[in-house]
């Protein structure tokens, strides 16, 4: 159990007008608290009776929560137990209220509503520990079917893990968290508005950066296309703090200068040698996704350099990546999942995947420019020639008509071609940010032959589709990932057989 007789409320809430009117209640007496309790049915956690006798409910200011799993759920308000409050407990919008009217699952106690505006809400879940016990804090998501999320093992752990938006946060209380805080919070929130996540470490002073500090700071200078500050700061690590993710990190910014240099330039090399201890580092710990970051380093960001160049200074590069990250997609064939008793084992749709090509092998770029067929058979040509291998044949899609699905940013739904749809119901002014909306976009496609596509066909209108829109740091084609098939396809097709869907994958 985790307590909050020492915790510093200082900053906690946003005491604003609205929060008076519907939120905050009046001073708890003990005989509240019980007669809570008895109507209720649950034995409220000694930490949420601690919330209470510091604020009977309210809207917060740290209203952010991030947990070490990478869970951002932002809060509106806490609610208190003055049943003449709005948002309370035991009032008008309270726990009956959520679990009768909106049919939300009677775990436990909704103690917290969200900025989703009741689609999803937060609870005290009663159902390990039983009425009396210590319950865990989950999220509820209504329009995921009602789906529970773990965020905390306690009241008192997810109290302590409630901040100030990247957006809200003083440079003053930046600098009183903790450096682990830090990073927690840029981790979760530095999308949201980079240059003032910069900002706020840069103003802190270069000198007085932790390494933990500098290392997340030049990770933000990689990805907004700053390599050599990136490398200045990396280079300000000693050698005791210098883990995979130094070289790694590192090995990204020296790979980002090299671009287009041949195998015996400097930045090459010294990519090359910081990426090969990276993958050796996390080989040892087992960290099987790092890996793969590294392994992408070389395949998307060295990519005039052939295997047979580094397979002898660079084995550990060679190998893994033969071994490990160009079979990453490979499936079980359908022989394989068969009895013999002649039954499938497998998954189904994992027999059908198995039909058709991944194209992974070839890691495109997207990019702005609309291309004619000419001219993107030209540019196709060419970036092939980098990284696929002289046996690697053609593969057909054999299909002569599919569905295609990506996620991007959009202004406007004029955006949209008319063999376009998004898959969200409505979009609403209110949830752009920075002026777009975040989307899914379903797209029919046809093959020029009738009868099956090639993968530079498919390629070629899957660039033109995406080149009207934002994708972000997402512009680096990984593949197709085959979902199944569909009969309607948000109007676009008719077909009571269903085509098959394919998710096009891309990474950063």
């Amino acid at each position: 159990m985790s307590d909050l007789k020492d915790f510093n409320w200082t900053g906690f809430w946003n005491d604003v007008d609205y929060a008076f009117e519907s939120y905050i209640g009046k001073p708890v007496t003990d005989k509240d608290i019980k007669d809570a309790e008895s109507e209720l049915g649950y034995t409220l956690p000694a930490a949420y009776i601690e919330l209470l006798n510091n604020h009977n409910g309210g809207v917060l200011n740290k209203n952010c929560f991030i947990n070490n799993n990478g869970d951002c759920v932002y809060v509106t308000g806490i609610y208190g137990i003055d049943r003449d409050k709005k948002y309370s407990l035991l009032g008008e919008m309270g726990n009956e209220f959520w679990i009768s009217k909106w049919e939300y699952p009677p775990i436990g106690i909704v103690v917290a509503d969200t900025i989703s505006g009741g689609h999803d809400m937060i609870f005290l879940d009663y159902r390990e520990c039983g009425p009396t016990g210590e319950p865990k804090v989950v999220r509820v998501d209504q329009e995921g079917d009602y789906s529970i999320t773990l965020l905390a093992d306690n009241f008192g752990d997810f109290i302590k893990n409630l901040y100030i938006s990247i957006e809200e946060i003083t440079d003053e209380e930046f600098q009183s968290l903790s450096d682990a805080e830090k990073v927690k919070l840029l981790n979760e929130q530095e999308d949201l508005d980079v240059d003032r996540s910069m900002e706020l470490l840069t103003n802190i002073g270069i000198d007085n950066l932790s390494p933990i500090l500098l290392s997340t700071l030049g990770r933000m200078y990689n990805n907004n296309g700053r390599p050599e500050e990136a490398i200045e700061l990396f280079d300000r690590i000693d050698e005791a703090h210098r883990d995979w993710s130094w070289y790694y990190r590192c090995g990204y910014a020296h790979a980002t200068l090299a671009c287009g240099e041949s195998y015996e330039s400097e930045h090459v090399q010294k990519a090359l040698q910081l990426i090969e201890t990276a993958m050796k580092m996390t080989k040892e710990d087992h960290l099987d996704k790092q890996l793969g970051w590294c392994c992408e380093v070389v395949k998307y960001l060295l990519t005039q350099i052939k295997p047979k160049e580094y397979k002898e200074d660079y084995p550990v590069i060679f190998e893994t990546i033969k071994n490990v990250f160009d079979n990453k997609n490979s499936k079980d064939t359908i022989e394989d999942k068969v009895t013999t008793e002649g039954k499938v084992t497998g998954d189904i749709n994992e027999c059908e995947e198995d039909k058709y090509p991944t194209y992974d092998v070839v890691h495109w770029v997207f990019n702005k420019q609309t291309y004619s067929r000419e001219e993107f058979s030209k540019e196709y040509n060419k970036e092939v020639e980098k990284y696929v291998d002289d046996e690697a044949d053609d593969d057909r899609l054999e299909e002569p008509e599919i569905l295609v699905t990506y996620e991007a940013w959009i202004e406007s739904v004029d955006q949209l071609f008319d063999n376009e749809r998004v898959t969200d119901e409505e979009l609403f002014e209110e949830d752009k940010e920075d002026g777009m909306w975040q989307v899914e976009i379903m797209a029919h496609l046809v093959a020029d032959n009738g009868t099956y596509f090639t993968r530079e066909e498919l390629l070629f209108k899957l660039h033109n589709l995406m080149a009207n829109k934002e994708l972000g740091d997402h512009v680096f084609f990984e593949g197709i990932e085959y979902e199944g098939h569909e009969c309607e396809g948000y109007g676009l097709i008719d077909n009571e057989d269903g085509i098959p869907v394919f998710y096009t994958c891309c990474g950063s």
